[in-house]
């Protein structure tokens, strides 16, 4: 049976921040507990970071069994404000116990942009074991959603 749609209406943005922290450990655990791990694809942007800071003290989230991913990254330096790794790094991911091994990010910061999303790709079908035309499944997709209606860096009308 289909998951239900579920619409719920917060009252603050502090109040979708920890709505959020609690889904992101119920799946989290869930998830742990059904496959041995968690996968999740990380936003940038503003929208996450309070996210990522309330995550990163919320007790409970198995973090050695959490295996990182990126819905998109900007071709710039890690210590770049436009860095959506970075952002995650200095929020999330250098505050908690994830391992290495378990964080598949897109490097941004290569002078070949194209080479880097290729590797990533690569990186992306040898973790799920990919098969020519067939998709990841993430357990969670992280999404933000910018004041112009743009997300994952999919700019209306570009």
């Amino acid at each position: 049976m289909p998951p239900q749609s579920e619409i719920r209406i917060l009252k603050s943005s502090e109040a979708l921040f920890e709505a959020a922290a609690v889904e992101f450990a119920l799946q989290a655990s869930e998830a742990v507990r059904a496959r041995g791990r968690f996968t999740v694809a990380l936003s940038g942007g503003s929208t996450p970071k309070s996210l990522y800071s309330l995550l990163a003290v919320k007790p409970g989230i198995p973090w050695d069994k959490v295996c990182f991913f990126w819905g998109d990254e900007r071709h710039v330096p890690t210590d770049s404000p436009e860095s959506n790794y970075g952002m995650a790094n200095e929020a999330l991911l250098s505050k908690v116990p994830v391992r290495s091994e378990n964080i598949f990010r897109i490097r941004g910061e290569e002078k070949n942009a194209e080479a880097a999303a290729l590797k990533y790709e690569h990186d992306i079908k040898a973790f799920f074991h990919l098969s020519p035309g067939e998709f990841p499944r993430l357990d969670l997709i992280l999404l933000g959603l910018g004041p112009d209606g743009h997300t994952a860096s999919l700019f209306p009308p570009h």
